[in-house]
């Protein structure tokens, strides 16, 4: 049993250590007003990188990419779309529309299918 408690420990160890963002990534965020610490910024650092497609193109993104190309409008969407997402998928009728800094880009494709449902609900109700 103790092999196997010492690779679960390793696992976690190093998954939690993998999605850690870099300390580059904290500084840049918080040169942009951001606080790398705060709740939402926390949970999607744990989320990890995103893989998912543009015009049939893999891309990957994650704060650490974003911050390392200095995308400081990308990082504003990236956090609104992705807390966005998480929200949605827990609970789907109490979420709104976001009003700013949405863009499906930094959704991976079963993400997009699920938003866009919210959205085809959003338009059906305003009518």
């Amino acid at each position: 049993m103790k092999p196997l408690a010492l690779a679960v420990f390793a696992v976690v160890f190093f998954s939690a250590a993998a999605s850690a963002m870099t300390p580059e990534t904290a500084q840049y965020l918080r040169q942009i007003g951001i606080d790398p610490e705060s709740s939402d910024i926390v949970a999607l650092d744990a989320e990890g990188p995103i893989s998912t497609s543009y015009s049939g193109d893999p891309e990957t993104f994650s704060l650490d990419i974003l911050a390392s190309q200095k995308r400081k409008n990308g990082i504003a969407a990236f956090i609104a779309t992705r807390g966005f997402i998480r929200r949605l998928k827990e609970d789907f009728n109490s979420v709104s529309i976001p009003k700013a800094n949405y863009d499906a880009l930094y959704l991976t494709t079963e993400e997009r299918q699920l938003a866009g449902r919210k959205f085809v609900q959003g338009l059906t109700a305003n009518k």
